[in-house]
C-alpha cells in the first residue's frame, strides 16, 4: 500500500441535469402511497434502493473505489439521513470482481425497486481518469435519483473526486478517506434535497460513523466485506483492518458476527471483549455488547449474557435485536412473562420489524395462547409473506381455535412454499390428522 497522498478536497458538486434523462414507466399497484413511512427513534424512515455503480474500467483499483464509495454512501444514507437502504449490489463470487459496464435501464431500475418495496432508487456511473493512463488521479461520479412510483424523469447530479492516487500496473492505491467522506456529504445533501428531506434533519457528523479514516484499514475492510467469500479469508482481513485502525468499530462488529456464524464462540468472546475495551463509550458499544451476549449465551453463560444485554439496553433502550435476544434468554429459562414483555416492547419500538412478531407468535403458541399467537403471526406474514414457518404456525393456531377451513388453507400454503423441506413435511402431517 502506498503512503497517503496529501489531503485533497477536489470534488465539485454538479448542477441538476434532466437532459436526456430516462423516464420511468408508471409503477403498478402503488398509487395509494408515495413512500413507506416508519418511525424509528423518533425519525421518519424512507426506503431507498441503491444499485451497483457502473464503471468505465476493470481491475482492483476501480473495484475497491466503487465498493468503498458504496459502503460510505450506504452508511451515510442510513445514519446521517435516517433512510432504510436496500443494497442491490450483487454478492461477490470467489476469485471474481463483478463490474457493471453500463447504467441499468429505466424499466430494470423500476422493476428491481418495486420488488424491493422501495419508492426511491439511486444508481449511477463512475469514470476513472485520466482515461488510457496507468496512473489514476480522479473519479467522476454520475449519480441518478428517482421516485420510481411517480413515473417522472429522475434527476442527475455530477461530482468529481480527486482524493486518490492509484497505479493500475501495481494495484497500489492511496485514498484520502476524509475527502471521500466530504464527497459523500455533498451527495447526501443533494439527495436529501430531491427527496424533500430538510438539511436540518440530517446528522452529517454521522456520515463516517463506524468506519475508518485509514485508507489501509478501509481497503482491508472492503475486500473482506464486498469481494472475498471464504470466511477464514474474510476474518483474516477484518483482523488486519482493526490492526491498521484499532478503533474501527464496524470491522470489529463484522468480524464478531462472522466468528459467531462459524460457531467460534470462545474466540468471538475474546475478540469482542478487546473491542469493547477499546470502544467503550462509543456509538458502537451497544452493538458490541449485543454480540458479546450472543457469545456468552452460546457458551452456557446465561447470567452473564443477560447482564450484558441489560447493559446494552441501558445505553440504547430501543434496540429491537437486543430486546428480542433478552426475551429469548428469558424464554430459555421458562420466564415466559418476562419474555413476552420484551417481545412486545420490541414490537412497539418498531412495528415494521418482523423479528419480534414471529418470536412472540412462537412463544404464545408454546404457551397455548392461540388467539394472541394468531394475531402476532398474521402481523408477521404482512411483513414477510413468503415464510413457510409462519403459515405453519398460523395453521396450527387456526386448528386449535377450531377454524379448520382456514387452517387447511394456511397449512397448504406452508407445503406450497416448502414442498421438500422440514416445515412442508410438518404441515403435511397436520393436514392428514
Amino acid at each position: 500500500m502506498a503512503e497517503k497522498c496529501p489531503p485533497v478536497r477536489g470534488h465539485v458538486s454538479g448542477r441538476e441535469n434532466a437532459e436526456c434523462a430516462p423516464v420511468f414507466p408508471k409503477a403498478r399497484g402503488h398509487a395509494e402511497k408515495r413512500f413507506q413511512v416508519a418511525f424509528i427513534r423518533g425519525r421518519r424512515q424512507m426506503k431507498v434502493a441503491l444499485f451497483q455503480f457502473a464503471v468505465n474500467a476493470a481491475g482492483k483499483i476501480p473495484a475497491v473505489m466503487e465498493n468503498m464509495l458504496g459502503v460510505f454512501l450506504t452508511n451515510a444514507l442510513s445514519k446521517a439521513a435516517g433512510l432504510e437502504v436496500v443494497d442491490l449490489t450483487p454478492p461477490p463470487r470467489e476469485g471474481e470482481v463483478l463490474f457493471l459496464a453500463s447504467l441499468p435501464g429505466a424499466e430494470e431500475v423500476r422493476e428491481a425497486a418495486e420488488r424491493a418495496g422501495t419508492p426511491w432508487a439511486l444508481w449511477g456511473a463512475l469514470r476513472f481518469g485520466p482515461e488510457g493512463r496507468p496512473l489514476v488521479r480522479e473519479m467522476a461520479v454520475e449519480l441518478w435519483a428517482g421516485n420510481v412510483e411517480e413515473g417522472l424523469p429522475p434527476v442527475r447530479r455530477d461530482f468529481l473526486f480527486r482524493g486518490l492516487q492509484g497505479d493500475v500496473r501495481t494495484a497500489h492505491l492511496s485514498v484520502d478517506v476524509g475527502a471521500l467522506e466530504d464527497l459523500v456529504e455533498e451527495m447526501v445533501v443533494a439527495l436529501a434535497e430531491e427527496m424533500g428531506l430538510g438539511r436540518e434533519s440530517l446528522s452529517l457528523n454521522r456520515i463516517g460513523e463506524g468506519l475508518s479514516l485509514s485508507d489501509r484499514a478501509m481497503v482491508y475492510f472492503i475486500y473482506a466485506l464486498r469481494i472475498l467469500t471464504d470466511p477464514e479469508a474474510k476474518l483474516k482481513l477484518y483482523r488486519k483492518a482493526v490492526s491498521a485502525d484499532p478503533f474501527f468499530s464496524q470491522a470489529y462488529i463484522n468480524a464478531g458476527q462472522l466468528l459467531l456464524g462459524l460457531g467460534k464462540y470462545g474466540e468471538a468472546m475474546r475478540f469482542l471483549l478487546l473491542a469493547q475495551s477499546r470502544l467503550k463509550g462509543s456509538e458502537a458499544e451497544p452493538d458490541l455488547l449485543n454480540l458479546l451476549g450472543v457469545s456468552a449465551v452460546n457458551l452456557g453463560m446465561w447470567d452473564e449474557a443477560v447482564g450484558v444485554w441489560k447493559r446494552s439496553l441501558e445505553i440504547r433502550p430501543e434496540s429491537v435485536e437486543v430486546l428480542c435476544n433478552l426475551a429469548q434468554a428469558y424464554a430459555m429459562k421458562g420466564m415466559n412473562r418476562e419474555a413476552e414483555e420484551h417481545y412486545r416492547r420490541a414490537a412497539d419500538v418498531d412495528p415494521r420489524s418482523p423479528l419480534p412478531w414471529f418470536s412472540l407468535g412462537k412463544l404464545l403458541v408454546r404457551l397455548g395462547d392461540f388467539q394472541e399467537a394468531e394475531k402476532s403471526v398474521r402481523r408477521y406474514i404482512e411483513l414477510c409473506p413468503g415464510d413457510p414457518w409462519a403459515y405453519y404456525l398460523l395453521g396450527t393456531c387456526q386448528l386449535e381455535l377450531g377454524n379448520r377451513e382456514e387452517a387447511r388453507f394456511s397449512l397448504s400454503k406452508a407445503v406450497q412454499l416448502d414442498p421438500r423441506g422440514q416445515v412442508g413435511e410438518l404441515a403435511r402431517r397436520r393436514l392428514e390428522e
